[in-house]
């Protein structure tokens, strides 16, 4: 019995091959040969889809037109997210995930040359803190990979998959945190490292957030680009004495890729053309007149593309500049690494706290750690080093694998599957 081992993540996504004999073969997904597979999906018209780079390459070429998900991950534990439409036609969120598994799943069969049914899929240690949604989440990712042509689907939890294949590299025995900092959630596992096979009683702590690298590009939205997009817009309304501003509400959205789009629906953007007929200065028309352009034309995407790229750069410089330019907006903002770290303070403190759950569940101190293992794009961030540096030293962080860990490890317990 082979298998397909997934890690679907928030901002990429990758599969390796397990055959029947338990041999592990990665696969490019993408056009260009590449291992990784952008979580991207685009239609341009009905019945058309483009996934990763192509993804991009077509929005390009077709000016924007129809569709573009980013980071559809995160609406999996959403109760009240019911789908979106497309093209006149309506998709649930395990539709949406499942044409992308599908595409992966196609590849993957083109280069195995056989028509594998059976998955083991990377999921967050926690979709959510809440049970009914952390359980709802992982239904419709069921429901996914259903929709995708698998027929049996088994779940592993990614930190759990990153100190697998950290296990088969190691020797000797160490407890060890697994640290995976991804787009969308910050996982934790603090777990027994040894010669062998791996079993539950290796796991000593378990623990997760959803706030990761999407969440810490949201932060420099709001505090250093979404101005530029009415953020801080001040009106008043006729008849009226008080100075209002604009909805704290409708400024989460702005901060979000996933969620720019919802700014279109019909009261909310009704109401956004109202308010800025009562602009308090040509600043915030015009800033408005950006906000407008942002959702019509749909950058969220290019927009925090560059956001990404600004975040990067401030990783090894002192200040970056971010800059976007297209007909109807015209940003240029400088900004200092030491300004982005204070606006990081408090989520990356949030993570931080969460990471400390798994000393609670185990009883163990900090000093007991003999390796933390990073692993995910989020994890080269500063700020995040620091914190982990000052509460454990330098000489016990190990970067590891930071894009494959995860897949490699979903491998090897399916490998111990076809065994057992």
């Amino acid at each position: 019995m082979s298998y397909y081992a997934v890690d679907f993540g928030t901002s990429n996504s990758l599969l390796n091959y397990v055959s029947e004999e338990g041999h592990i073969s990665p696969i490019t997904l993408d056009r260009d040969e590449s291992f990784v597979l952008r979580t991207l999906l685009y239609s341009p018209e009905p019945n058309v889809w483009f996934f990763g780079k192509e993804a991009i390459k077509e929005y390009v070429n077709y000016d924007g037109e129809g569709r573009f998900f980013r980071s559809i991950k995160k609406f999996l534990p959403e109760t009240q997210y019911n789908g979106t439409i497309v093209f006149n036609k309506t998709m649930n969120i395990s539709e949406l995930v499942g044409t992308f598994l599908k595409e992966m799943r196609s590849r993957a069969n083109l280069i195995t040359k056989k028509n594998v049914e059976n998955i083991v899929l990377g999921r967050p240690a926690l979709y959510s803190l809440n049970k009914e949604e952390d359980q709802l989440a992982q239904d419709r990712m069921q429901k996914a990979c259903e929709f995708a042509g698998f027929k049996k689907v088994i779940f592993c939890p990614e930190p759990i998959a990153a100190g697998l294949d950290f296990n088969s590299q190691t020797s000797g025995e160490k407890i060890v945190l697994i640290a995976d900092f991804g787009g969308g959630t910050s996982d934790f596992t603090l777990m027994k490292i040894h010669p062998g096979k791996y079993s539950q009683d290796d796991i000593l702590g378990l623990s997760g957030i959803f706030l990761a690298g999407d969440a810490l590009d949201g932060e420099m939205m709001k505090d250093f680009i979404a101005p530029h997009f009415g953020s801080r817009f001040e009106y008043t309304i006729p008849g009226g004495n008080n100075i209002l501003t604009f909805p704290r509400q409708l400024l989460k959205k702005i901060c979000s890729p996933a969620h720019i789009t919802h700014l279109r629906q019909r009261d909310t953007w009704e109401f956004l053309q109202h308010i800025q007929k009562f602009s308090l200065t040509p600043e915030g028309n015009k800033n408005m007149k950006q906000l407008f352009t942002l959702v019509e034309c749909q950058l969220g995407f290019p927009v925090f593309n560059e956001i990404e790229k600004t975040k990067i750069q401030l990783g090894n410089h002192p200040s970056s500049l971010f800059s976007f330019q297209y007909p109807g907006i015209d940003i240029e903002e400088e900004i200092f690494s030491h300004q982005f770290d204070l606006t990081l303070t408090p989520a990356v403190t949030e993570i931080m706290s969460t990471m400390m759950e798994v000393f609670k569940q185990s009883g163990l101190q900090l000093s007991q750690v003999d390796q933390v293992c990073l692993t995910g794009g989020t994890s080269q961030l500063p700020k995040i080093r620091q914190e982990l540096i000052q509460l454990f030293g330098q000489q016990k962080i190990v970067e590891y694998n930071v894009y494959q860990s995860v897949v490699n490890g979903l491998a090897q317990y399916a490998k111990n599957l076809i065994e057992l």
